[in-house]
């Protein structure tokens, strides 16, 4: 869940500070005060492209930090796998994710302070936040997007299927480029020889073990923590005892200068009582200090550091990451890779008709994965039907009464019949009036419709969803009245179960928020200026009538605290 959102220098944000709290939040305000800049924040902390542009006029770089809380994340343990795998840790249960773009358009991205790729970066993200804004309205439109979609919705059963599919035709696709390569290259079998014999020694002579990966990682944090420690302990060491003892260094060391300042002192003393008190105090610091040192020169002789062993380290997690490059995400899979090689390697040794034993093998491979597609249509076209049927219910219940919509299924041809995501082209299809045939959804004209039909299907994943903030980027577009009404309840439902973030111009969905927020700007010494506030019961009572009717007159507020207070 997002806790907390810090914008410095973005656009016409100078800086705001955004807690939003679970349940839905809406985020309001004039035309163009920004409201939508928090979503573009936000979209920059999940790895969105970056642009010199968003920097504020006269600053040098503009910053979004977002803070997490990751205590009731589902997907929690694949999550700290992965930032684990590169030294990240999360104290608290606390997430700090943040971009800083720079005028000359060069940007940086750390997590919980440690730079990472922007890959990574979108990689984390995917764990915790889902943005539907405008673009993703257009996204439903594209047919290509629509079998995930359904997949979604199917949940376990259809993900393990499509994972099998996906193993068998990769398989299947394998043997077709050997037999291809056998059929049309005399010297195939030699070069795949030597290419299988190097495989094998290169993952044989890395010798990698399961578990060595965090083993590795583990020893690697230890060894940079001993490291700094050593560091740390060597200058203090050096300031207490001086230098190294090389020509034209006159240092002679705190411990020391401190031990001549106390004889100093005592000779004093030796002629005029009252600095006695001022020699026995420099006398007690001297010895404190070069009991200090004698410590900290001990500590260093028992940690032992030793630098070969963080080099040799290193040095093997560079290996892993280049094995992973080429043969797997996994020592597991790394192995695997191995071991299938050698097992070809052996084929290719035994076999004199290696030919004609692909062939067999083709055609057995193919028929399970024949078997495996037809199973995998068969479970989506089960999930279909429900999916059509609840995402008719949604749009009833969003004023589309009359509303079909349709997962259609063309089994494909015979010259492209397997592809990635199996032996159908799946298109949603939809009419919003009785009588008329269903149709692909690019035919809808209406952004209404669109947003509709986005929230629907929005409504009845999140259901399955494991994402804990969603956010919808003016869902409302192109509706108004009463279908306003029914996508705030719509928002109100999903966020039972979710943080929902809304950017909304319609006093319903702002009267059905759980929080409020409303986005002003105003100019400061010739300088534009936005601000956010969280409303009081007040003020969200003033935001609401105004989106109502552009003002506070009584009646409108009257009507605003009413609309209110019925989805209370």
């Amino acid at each position: 869940m997002l806790l907390r959102l810090e914008i410095r220098d973005f656009a016409v944000i100078s800086n705001i500070v955004f807690e939003p709290s679970y349940g839905l939040n809406c985020i309001s305000g004039e035309t163009g005060a920004g409201k939508s800049l928090i979503v573009d924040a936000i979209s920059l902390i999940l790895g969105a492209k970056a642009s010199k542009t968003l920097v504020r006029s006269g600053s040098q770089s503009c910053f979004v930090e977002a803070c997490f809380d990751m205590t009731d994340l589902k997907n929690r343990s694949e999550l700290d796998k992965m930032l684990e795998a590169q030294g990240i840790t999360c104290e608290e249960d606390m997430l700090m994710i943040s971009r800083q773009i720079y005028v000359n358009g060069k940007s940086m991205a750390r997590v919980n302070g440690i730079g990472v790729t922007l890959q990574l970066l979108k990689d984390v993200a995917s764990f915790l936040v889902d943005i539907h804004g405008q673009h993703d309205t257009q996204k439903i439109f594209d047919e290509k997007s629509h079998s995930g979609y359904l997949d979604s919705y199917g949940g376990a059963k259809i993900t393990k299927l499509h994972d099998e599919y996906t193993e068998l035709l990769d398989e299947y696709k394998q043997i077709v480029l050997r037999i291809k390569g056998i059929s049309s290259s005399p010297d195939y079998l030699d070069r795949r020889r030597e290419y299988l014999e190097f495989v094998v020694k290169e993952i044989g002579d890395a010798a990698f073990k399961d578990g060595e990966e965090e083993e590795l990682i583990e020893t690697r944090k230890k060894l940079q923590l001993n490291e700094s420690t050593c560091s740390v302990l060597s200058e203090v060491l050096s300031v207490l005892e001086g230098g190294d003892g090389s020509e034209g260094n006159s240092s002679q060391g705190a411990a020391s200068d401190t031990s001549f300042a106390a004889r100093e002192l005592a000779k004093v003393a030796s002629h005029d009582a009252s600095y006695t008190s001022l020699s026995a105090r420099a006398n007690a610091i001297a010895l404190d200090l070069e009991a200090l040192g004698a410590d900290i020169a001990r500590i260093l002789d028992e940690m032992n550091y030793d630098p070969e062993l963080r080099g040799k380290t290193e040095e093997r997690i560079g290996l892993l990451y280049d094995l992973k490059g080429k043969y797997g995400q996994s020592i597991a899979e790394i192995n695997e890779f191995a071991a299938k090689s050698a097992a070809e390697l052996s084929e290719i040794d035994a076999n004199k008709d290696l030919l004609s034993e692909l062939k067999t093998k083709r055609v057995a491979v193919e028929k399970k994965l024949l078997a495996c597609a037809e199973e995998l249509s068969a479970a989506r076209k089960a999930a279909g039907k429900k999916l059509s049927s609840a995402i008719v219910k949604e749009l009833s219940d969003l004023e589309m009464p009359n509303a079909v919509f349709e997962v259609d299924f063309t089994r494909r041809e015979k010259t492209r019949f397997f592809s990635a995501s199996g032996i159908d082209d799946i298109a949603f299809k939809f009419s919003a009036n009785p009588g008329q045939e269903a149709r692909a959804l690019s035919a809808i004209i209406s952004g209404g419709e669109a947003s509709r039909i986005m929230l629907a299907i929005k409504n009845v994943l999140s259901r399955s969803d494991n994402t804990p903030t969603l956010i919808f980027d003016e869902i409302d577009t192109g509706v108004s009245g009463k279908a306003s009404a029914a996508i705030a309840k719509k928002l109100k439902s999903i966020a039972e179960g979710h943080q929902v973030l809304c950017v909304t111009h319609t006093a319903q969905i702002a009267a059905a928020a759980d929080c409020n927020f409303m986005l002003t700007k105003r100019v400061v010494s010739g300088n534009t200026v936005t601000e956010c506030a969280l409303l009081d019961n007040e003020a969200r009572i003033n935001e609401v009538s105004r989106l109502l009717s552009g003002g506070n007159g009584e009646s409108s507020v009257r009507l605003a605290r009413d609309l209110i207070q019925s989805f209370l």
